[in-house]
Formats: structure tokens, C-alpha cells, sequence
């Protein structure tokens, strides 16, 4: 496996910005719904404290998916401020290339990484973001250095950094 190139690296800053947006979107029409269920004027009043309830829960559903949408405001703001070019040391925006002894598989840390696997060319590569624990045992190492996955316990080789 080669290091990704930089068209391919713009490639997969464009595949997750768009899934980034589409999630925006997803979670948009959620929280339109979770509102609706939080309707009390004139034609509906909860009557009892069942219904009271479930207008709360909706309430606060509403809420929840409104900072998610902050969130993911902030991940496609940040993604748009970084270029795919080359680094020589894992940080946000870096494409890793790990090996532990199997497969080697490839790891991007970008903001609103979730571990989801996108395709890029013939490679597939596991998006995280800078706060997860493997990425955060990654930061600031260089190819050819070795990490130790921080729930397996599984020796890692940084093949690539780019």
C-alpha cells in the first residue's frame, strides 16, 4: 500500500464533508419532528402526566439534536479551513497507514470523525476524530514510530504518515 496521494487526501476531504452535510441534514428533519411532538397551544394541552411527559422527552430530544447540529456546524467549518496536503506527523488532517501485524489499514483523523469507513480509490480508510483514544495516542508520532492501541493493547507500526 502507498501513501495516499494528495488528490486522493482532497478526495476524502470532500467524501466526508459531504457526509458530514448529509447527516446535517438528516438530523435537521429529526429535530423538525422532535419539535412538532413538543406542540402545546390551543388545540393540544397535555392532559395527564403521561402526555406531560412525552412532550418533555421531545423537549429535550430537540435540544440534544440541536447541539449535534452545532456540532457538526463546527466539524464542516474546521474541515473547511484545512488543505489535504502532506504532513510528516499524525495530526488533524493526517492519513495514517497502521500495522499490527495483520493487513495494514488505513486511519484519517478529521473533525467529526466517527469511525465511520469511507472509500477512497481502492483504499478504505476508518475516519476518527482527534478526540478519540487511538487518534489521541497517535498525535504527534512520525512514520516508522510505534504505538500501543489504548484498549487492545496491540502494538502498532506507523508505516505511512501523510
Amino acid at each position: 500500500m502507498a501513501a495516499l496521494t494528495e488528490a486522493q487526501k482532497g478526495a476524502l476531504f470532500a467524501l466526508w464533508r459531504s457526509r458530514l452535510l448529509a447527516a446535517r441534514t438528516s438530523l435537521h428533519a429529526e429535530q423538525g419532528a422532535a419539535k412538532g411532538g413538543t406542540r402545546v397551544d390551543g388545540s393540544f394541552r397535555p392532559e395527564n402526566r403521561g402526555e406531560r411527559a412525552a412532550v418533555t422527552a421531545q423537549g429535550y430530544l430537540a435540544a440534544g439534536l440541536a447541539q449535534r447540529l452545532a456540532e457538526l456546524d463546527d466539524a464542516v467549518a474546521l474541515l473547511d479551513r484545512m488543505r489535504p496536503d502532506e504532513r510528516a506527523r499524525v495530526s488533524v488532517g493526517a492519513a495514517v497507514l497502521l500495522d499490527a501485524g495483520e493487513e495494514p489499514t488505513w486511519v484519517a483523523l478529521l473533525p467529526g470523525g466517527d469511525a465511520t469507513v469511507v472509500v477512497v480509490g481502492q483504499e478504505r480508510v476508518t475516519v476518527l476524530s482527534a478526540e478519540a483514544p487511538l487518534a489521541r495516542a497517535l498525535l504527534g508520532l512520525e512514520a516508522g514510530d510505534a504505538a500501543l492501541h489504548p484498549t487492545t493493547g496491540v502494538e502498532l507500526e506507523l508505516v505511512e504518515v501523510c
